[in-house]
């Protein structure tokens, strides 16, 4: 029975591990596609972004929090000293803060790097967040890159160079179709627009930076430390209660936020489609939340990968997405650029285990006495004799 459960246990790893992708994905497209469904038709939003953010922490906070008092009160002990809380932690409850504050800041940029770009290449753009997140590896935890992965950065960053230059080419044919002045579009100049930074491009820079400090301090602070054994549904309380006070001040301490609130109310300009982006920003997190704590950054950024294919097919057929042909040669560039920047990674850490179990036998075999490592073919050696000697006598 125990060797059948043996077996049985990493095929429900790996079905545990398809599943949390699959869900991953599913929740990552439907937030792209509610927050385009969801815009008015200019391109803007008739609801404050910053409301779906309230609620979302809030239900999260909601859920994780009535689950973490059960925790507490299932542990064994007095109840006093269940819930005791020291001077220790609420300093360790401070640290919650910081990536309660990138978070928020992250999910409120989404908002507006949409209103830039089209879907497909607002998803495209995003990975920008491997170059980010690589640069943060290396300043700030001193991990070491290989020569490909440098490599692929370098091919990442000049393909998304080449996708904004032809962003812009679209965002002009668009504001000019939606001008009536089609007629006036000198298509030999727009053909061959030149790269220009707007203020699409830098908020998807600026987000990026936040939303891989935010995915590598949260993962630190998941893991490190007793952070393993804590529950997660403890941990999620700690960072969404820092969630729902920096996205709760912020209608109350923007004039216009503040004013528009009190005049017209906390859902005007809601529409279904905001409703269900509301619920799907909360599970988002929540299964975003698992991945860092039991998978890693490699994980969440591959899934990222696969929605940004689904939601470039999603547009062609839901928002008459017309790909050029600059855009197919150069979209599978992206995609494999992360693909073999992962797999360097991978290639790395399993060459850099097989070393450091080859040094530790190294060391191991000069840790030992002289002659110990004769004594086991002394061993086989004498018993090998034995044996024959045995067989001598019988015959």
């Amino acid at each position: 029975m125990k060797p059948f459960l043996t077996q049985l246990r990493p095929q429900r790893d790996t079905v545990t591990t398809v599943l949390l992708g699959a869900w991953f994905i599913s929740l990552g497209v439907l937030k792209i596609l509610f927050m385009k469904f969801s815009a008015n038709e200019d391109g803007g939003y008739d609801y404050l972004p910053v409301t779906v953010s309230v609620c979302a922490e809030f239900l999260k906070l909601l859920v994780c929090g009535t689950i973490a008092i059960w925790v507490k009160y299932t542990e064994e002990g007095s109840f006093k000293d269940k819930f005791a809380i020291t001077r220790h932690d609420v300093f360790g409850l401070l640290r919650w803060a910081v990536p309660g504050l990138l978070y928020f800041m992250d999910n409120l940029m989404q908002f507006y790097v949409i209103t830039f770009f089209h879907p497909a290449m607002a998803v495209l753009l995003s990975n920008f967040v491997i170059i980010t997140t690589s640069l943060l590896f290396r300043l700030v935890l001193k991990r070491v890159l290989t020569s490909i992965q440098w490599a692929s950065l370098a091919v990442l960053f000049l393909a998304i160079v080449s996708l904004s230059s032809q962003s812009h080419h679209i965002c002009m044919v668009r504001q000019s179709l939606i001008n009536n002045e089609t007629s006036h579009i000198d298509h030999a100049s727009t053909s061959n627009l030149p790269f220009s930074l707007n203020m699409g491009h830098l908020l998807v820079i600026v987000q990026c930076f936040i939303a891989s400090s935010a995915n590598i301090y949260n993962e630190k602070i998941f893991k490190e430390g007793n952070g393993l054994q804590e529950s997660i549904f403890i941990q999620n309380s700690k960072l969404y209660m820092f969630g729902v006070l920096f996205n709760g001040i912020t209608p109350l301490i923007i004039p216009s936020y503040r004013r528009r609130l009190f005049e017209c109310g906390f859902f005007y300009g809601h529409n279904s489609y905001s409703i269900a982006l509301l619920f799907d920003v909360a599970l988002f997190g929540l299964t975003v939340s698992i991945i860092l704590k039991f998978r890693d950054n490699m994980f969440h950024v591959l899934g990222t990968q696969v929605t940004t294919v689904i939601v470039i097919t999603s547009s062609i057929y839901l928002f008459h997405f017309v790909p050029t042909l600059q855009f197919f040669l150069t979209a599978p560039i992206v995609l494999l650029a992360v693909f073999i920047y992962n797999a360097a990674r991978v290639k790395n850490t399993k060459t850099k285990h097989g070393a450091s179990l080859v040094r530790t036998h190294d060391q191991e075999e000069r840790g030992r006495p002289e002659g110990m490592e004769l004594l086991p073919r002394q061993r086989h050696n004498s018993a090998s004799k034995t044996s024959d000697e045995e067989t001598e006598e019988e015959l």
